[in-house]
Parts: C-alpha cells; sequence; structure tokens
C-alpha cells in the first residue's frame, strides 16, 4: 500500500533533555553508595554484573516523542527486540477530509480513512530459512464517498482512501522466496495486484494519479488494495538492472465480498472464472546520483465478460450492432516512465530530489467501461532544510469508452436516454506535504475535476475540492 526532521528547529539549549532510565539510575546510586562506603574495598568499587534487559525496557528515543519516526517510538524496546527476532510490525493511519467549494450538486465536507497493520516474517532468522520472507497486511477502512455526496459525477474516486467496504479485509497474505543469489523471486499467497504489477505511489489524492492505473479503469475485475486475490508471481532479475515479471491471478468477483469468510481469512472462494495473467519488463537504472523506474507490460483475462452497455432503469441499452452475448479475451496494456531530475549531494537521502513521471494504461473496448488513463506530473522530495516536506502537480484524463459514447448518443435519440453522452474525465492536482513531526505528516492538497457528464450543466459538473491528508506512523 507501503519512509525525519522535526517540524520546528530548536537550539541546544532549548532541546528537552532525555529522561534517564531506570537501568542509569541504578548504576549511578550504586556507585555512589560505594565511593562513600569507608571501607570499601578496591573489588568492592567494581561495577556489579548486569542482568540482561527486561523485554520491553524503555529506551531514549521513547521520550523523544517529536523527533522519533512512530508515534508510540520503540514501543518500550520491542520494536528492536522484535527486529532482532525477525519480526518487523508497522501500523499506519490515513485520513484524508476533502471540502466542496464549487461544482456538483451541494457544498459539503466529507472523510475517509483507514488503518493498516502490517507485520513481516524473516524466515532466515526464525527458522534458517535463507531468503524466506512470510508477510500479513490487515486494512480497516471507514467514511464515505465524497464524490457521491457532493453530487459530483467523477470516473475516479476523489477520495482514494475510500472504496471496498467499511470492513477489515486481509490485504496481503504471503510467502516470498528468494533463489540463486536474488536472481529469482517467487511470491505465493493473497495478492493485492496493484502491489506486485504496475505498481505506483498514492502520493496524490485523486484515484486517476493513486495506485496501478488497471485497478483504476478495470476495477471490476483487477482488485488493488485493500483487496487481494490468490495468485502466484515469479519475478526475474536480469543484468543491467532490467527484470521480467509474470503472475496468474484467481480472477473471482467473490473477492469483493464484505462477509468476514472471504475479507479476513485466506479462504479460497469458490466459483473461479478464470485466470488472469499480467506480464511486466521493467527497467531500475542510474543516471549518476538519478533514478529511473521504467515499466511496459499488460495483462489478459480468461474470464467471460459482455460487451459492454449502459443502463437507463435497470434495462441495457446496446450499441447497435454490438450484441450484448458473453465473450472471452478481456486484456490491456500497461506503461509507467519515472525519472528523478535532481538531487542535492548535501542531503544524505539518494531518494531526494524532483522527479517527472509519465503513465498510460488502455484497456480493450469490447468490455471495459473505461478505455484508457493517462496521467504526468512532478513531485518532489525534501524541500531545502526540510528533508521530509515535498510537493506535487500534475494532470491526467480517463476516458469513457465511445461504444458507450455511442449507447447514450443512440438512447438520446429515442428519447430515453439520459441526456448527456460521456467522453474524457480531466483532472488536476496540486499538494504540499508538510512532516509536522517525525511520525505525522499533514498534506495540503487542491484538485479541479472536469467532469464527462452527468448533469445538465458544465456548473454542476466541474468541481473544485481543497482537502487534507493525515499520515501517522504509529
Amino acid at each position: 500500500m507501503a519512509l525525519v526532521s522535526c517540524s520546528s528547529r530548536r537550539t541546544a539549549s532549548s532541546r528537552p533533555r532525555p529522561r534517564p532510565s531506570a537501568l542509569s539510575a541504578s548504576l549511578a546510586a550504586a556507585g555512589l553508595f560505594a565511593a562513600l562506603s569507608p571501607s570499601a574495598s578496591a573489588d568492592e568499587l567494581a561495577l556489579p554484573i548486569l542482568t540482561p534487559a527486561p523485554f520491553f525496557a524503555p529506551t531514549q528515543d521513547y521520550w523523544n516523542t517529536w523527533t522519533q519516526t512512530h508515534f508510540f517510538g520503540d514501543l518500550g524496546g520491542l520494536r528492536p527486540r522484535l527486529h532482532d527476532l525477525g519480526v518487523d510490525l508497522n501500523i499506519q493511519g490515513v485520513d484524508e477530509a476533502l471540502a466542496n467549494l464549487s461544482g456538483g450538486l451541494q457544498r459539503t465536507v466529507q472523510e475517509a480513512g483507514q488503518v493498516a497493520l502490517q507485520v513481516r516474517f524473516d524466515l532466515q532468522k526464525i527458522i534458517g530459512l535463507e531468503g524466506g520472507s512470510f508477510g500479513v497486511t490487515l486494512v480497516d477502512r471507514w467514511g464515505r464517498n465524497f464524490a457521491a455526496d457532493a453530487g459530483i459525477p467523477a470516473l475516479q474516486l476523489i477520495n482514494e482512501v475510500y472504496g471496498r467496504g467499511n470492513i477489515v479485509r486481509l490485504e496481503e497474505f504471503k510467502y516470498k522466496q528468494h533463489l540463486f543469489d536474488d536472481r529469482l523471486e517467487i511470491t505465493l499467497g493473497r495478492l493485492a495486484f496493484g502491489d506486485e504489477f504496475f505498481s505506483f505511489s498514492c502520493d496524490f489524492i485523486n484515484l486517476t494519479f493513486c495506485g496501478a492505473p488497471p485497478g483504476n479503469i478495470v476495477g471490476n475485475y483487477i482488485y488493488n488494495w485493500p483487496v487481494s486475490q490468490w495468485a502466484a508471481v515469479g519475478k526475474l532479475n536480469l543484468p543491467s538492472d532490467v527484470y521480467l515479471k509474470a503472475a496468474v491471478y484467481d480472477s473471482n468477483p467473490a473477492y469483493l465480498d464484505t462477509s468476514p469468510n472471504i475479507a479476513l481469512l485466506p479462504s479460497v472462494p469458490a466459483d473461479s472464472q478464470g485466470a488472469i495473467v499480467p506480464v511486466e519488463l521493467g527497467w531500475t537504472p542510474k543516471f549518476g546520483a538519478l533514478m529511473g523506474e521504467y515499466k511496459v507490460g499488460g495483462w489478459t483475462n480468461s474470464s467471460a465478460a459482455p460487451n459492454v452497455a449502459t443502463s437507463l432503469n435497470g434495462e441495457p441499452i446496446l450499441v447497435s450492432g454490438l450484441p450484448g452475448l458473453p465473450g472471452h479475451g478481456r486484456y490491456g496494456f500497461s506503461t509507467e516512465l519515472q525519472q528523478q531530475l535532481t538531487h542535492d549531494s548535501a542531503n544524505a537521502d539518494p531518494r531526494n530530489g524532483l522527479y517527472a513521471f509519465f503513465n498510460a494504461t488502455y484497456a480493450d473496448r469490447r468490455t471495459s467501461a473505461e478505455d484508457y488513463q493517462v496521467a504526468l506530473g512532478l513531485f518532489q522530495q525534501g524541500v531545502g532544510a526540510r528533508p521530509k516536506d515535498g510537493f506535487g502537480v500534475t494532470v491526467g484524463t480517463t476516458h469513457v469508452n465511445p461504444n458507450i459514447a455511442n449507447a447514450q448518443a443512440e438512447a438520446n435519440s429515442l428519447g430515453v436516454g439520459p441526456g448527456y453522452v460521456q467522453h474524457n474525465e480531466y483532472a488536476t492536482e496540486a499538494w504540499y506535504g508538510w512532516q509536522a513531526t517525525g511520525w505525522m505528516n499533514l498534506k495540503f492538497d487542491a484538485q479541479y475535476v472536469i467532469c464527462p457528464g452527468g448533469y445538465t450543466t458544465p456548473t454542476d459538473r466541474n468541481a473544485f475540492v481543497l482537502g487534507i491528508r493525515t499520515t501517522v506512523d504509529f
């Protein structure tokens, strides 16, 4: 789904002193008592043999609440102790609050969010299995669909964190094995498609610019976070920073079920409809200190699907000459290009700098309501003396399948249509992310969305939205 600077700079004289631990206080008292004893010998002045530190012994980082990277610090020493045992624990909460300033049907403020619990097990440390690991991720979501509440007829979610049910879901349940000096990676289990293929960051709040694009336009059978599908993935790491990845995913709408048996447990739903086979070829070069990431690939789905149609009062309206009979062979292509353009050599983090990206995804027009999506933009990691701040700006479009547009126009000519014809949706977004503390980031966001249809006037359709995303690492 799946890294600190203080929000204000303090002088040395104003920096709070760390609280002494119980162990250091005991040592000081023992030394003082021995030094004041009139009959103390040299052996008696020696420090006593120390017993191992308790499992939950607090460390200095625990008390440094503003600069530590987690709200609860190292959990009283639990995090590093678990890491030494081969277990890494991460909890992150995200909340997106948005306000509709213009467009749609009403001015409203809504919020949605999620909490993700992620546990990683290093099987080499735990059982001696070299190159093996196991991971589990649970996601609990809440909130409402902002676009629906504001009456904005958007194709893509304006608050990307909403969706797939306000429930706890098993986002990941996987075993991963590195083989042949990391030349081959095998991953098995319940996996989210966008975690493994055509993955893209969620720095932006509009779904047009967040996550794997295939899941954005054909989300009826490719499921991004937080929905997982049973799958097997193989990745071959080739020379010259090139890799080839392929997989088989179970194609089954039952994974969208909100019952705990499917959503929460690693169960196998019945009635599989086929297989999704994605392939991705990637190149991750470095041009001096500048990092690049280039991906190209596609997918096929063997399950049956009818030709696209729109619906009026529950009745399907099909394009003339395109019968709605089921057919096989859904497919698509995707490419993602990202390049680091600058890097401040004085900054220790090589990832800091200005980046440019371009994403383009196409899905077949026989079965896909939205047949392509394109996005391009810039984002910066690190702003001057604030290495954890950042900003971004982007523009993108999602295109409605012209077969649906033709069906809408045909229905309109018969007097039974919706009164509009859908074409392209355009979205623009800009944000600034402020690392308020070591564990909390506040992202101030503005979006303008030009919607492709849904109401009678352009004023109703287009929307200007302000928002804030709060991210807390617990």
